[in-house]
C-alpha cells in the first residue's frame, strides 16, 4: 500500500465529550497511518479539552476557539489549517471501520474522480438499523441524483483539497449542510461512490419535532439551488414531495402547494391523493385558514 499521500481528518466537536474518544480512537486505528487529525472544539462547555491531556499520538492535533460558531464553521477552520493534499470530514459521535481511509483513497485514486464518497449504517438507538444511501447512485445522473436525495453524509467523504477550497461549507446552514456541499461538489466535480459501509452513525427517531425543525432547513436548501431543480424536473418533484410530507400533518394548507407542484412536475397519482387529503384537512375546524395556491 502506497502511504505516500498525507490525508488530514477533521473532526468538528462540541459537547461530545463522552461519544469524542471512540471516535479518534476509530480514527487512530486506521489501517492507513500517514494522516493527520484535527479536532475542532466549536468551544464545548462540558470539558473536552481535558480529553487531550491524555492523548500523546504525535498526529493529533486539537483546536479550540472561545465562541460557539456551528459546525461548519469548525470544519472550515480545521480545513483551513490543514497539511494534507486529501482531505476527510468525520463527525465526533461516529465510528469508521479500521480500513475505511485504505479504501476510499484507493478508491478516489483509482476512479480518477475528485471526491470520494462510501456507504454508511445509520443505527438507531432502539438497535435497528438501515444502510445509507437507501438509493443506488448513478453517476452518469450524478447531480440529479444529488438534487433528489443525499447520498454522501459529511463522514463518508474523502476529497482533494482543492474541492473544499472551491466549496467549502456554507456556515449558514445548521442542517443539511453536507447535502448542500454535495449538490455543489456534484455540479462541479467528478464523485465516485463506493458502495461499502465504512461509518457507524448514530441516528435518532423521527418526530414531530424533527419535521417543524427540519422542513425550514428543507426550503432553504431548495432555494438555494432553486435554478439547478429547474433544470431536473424529476429531481424537483422529489423534493417538493419531500417538503410536502415533511409537513402534511401539521401544516397541511402549505403541505398541498408541494404537493401539486410535484404532481405537475411528474404526474405521480399519490402526489395527487395527497394532495386532495392535506386540502381537506386544511379547512377543517381547527386548522390554519388554506393559503391560495
Amino acid at each position: 500500500m502506497d502511504c505516500s499521500e498525507l490525508i488530514s481528518v477533521i473532526i468538528p466537536t462540541y459537547n461530545r465529550k463522552n461519544k469524542l474518544p471512540e471516535c479518534i480512537k476509530s480514527v487512530l486505528a486506521q489501517s492507513y497511518t500517514n494522516f493527520e487529525l484535527i479536532v475542532v472544539d466549536d468551544a464545548s462547555t462540558d470539558g473536552t479539552e481535558e480529553l487531550f491531556k491524555s492523548i500523546s499520538d504525535p498526529r493529533v492535533t486539537y483546536l479550540r476557539y472561545d465562541t460557539n460558531h456551528g459546525a461548519c464553521y469548525a470544519r472550515n477552520y480545521g480545513a483551513e489549517r490543514c497539511h494534507g493534499n486529501i482531505i476527510a470530514f468525520q463527525d465526533s459521535d461516529d465510528t469508521w471501520h479500521p480500513d475505511k481511509l485504505e479504501k476510499q483513497l484507493a478508491h478516489l485514486t483509482e476512479s480518477k474522480a475528485d471526491m470520494s464518497f462510501c456507504g454508511m449504517n445509520r443505527v438507531s438507538k432502539n438497535g435497528s438499523h438501515f444502510y445509507y444511501p437507501v438509493h443506488p447512485y448513478e453517476p452518469e445522473h450524478s447531480l440529479a441524483n444529488f438534487l433528489a436525495e443525499n447520498r454522501a453524509s459529511t463522514q463518508t467523504m474523502l476529497m482533494y483539497k482543492y474541492v473544499w477550497e472551491q466549496l467549502k461549507f456554507d456556515e449558514s446552514f445548521k442542517r443539511y449542510q453536507d447535502w448542500d456541499f454535495a449538490i455543489r461538489a456534484a455540479a462541479e466535480f467528478k464523485l465516485a461512490y463506493l458502495p461499502e459501509a465504512l461509518v457507524e452513525s448514530e441516528v435518532g427517531g423521527d418526530s414531530i419535532s424533527f419535521a417543524v425543525n427540519s422542513y425550514p432547513a428543507l426550503v432553504k436548501l431548495y432555494n438555494k439551488h432553486e435554478a439547478l431543480y429547474s433544470k431536473y424536473p424529476e429531481s424537483d418533484a422529489v423534493m417538493n414531495r419531500r417538503m410536502g410530507r415533511r409537513i402534511h400533518k401539521i401544516q397541511p394548507a402549505e403541505a398541498a402547494v408541494h404537493f401539486m407542484k410535484s404532481f405537475k412536475l411528474c404526474h405521480k397519482w399519490y402526489d395527487l391523493c395527497y394532495y386532495i387529503g392535506d386540502k381537506i384537512l386544511s379547512i377543517l375546524p381547527g386548522n390554519k385558514k388554506e393559503e391560495k395556491l
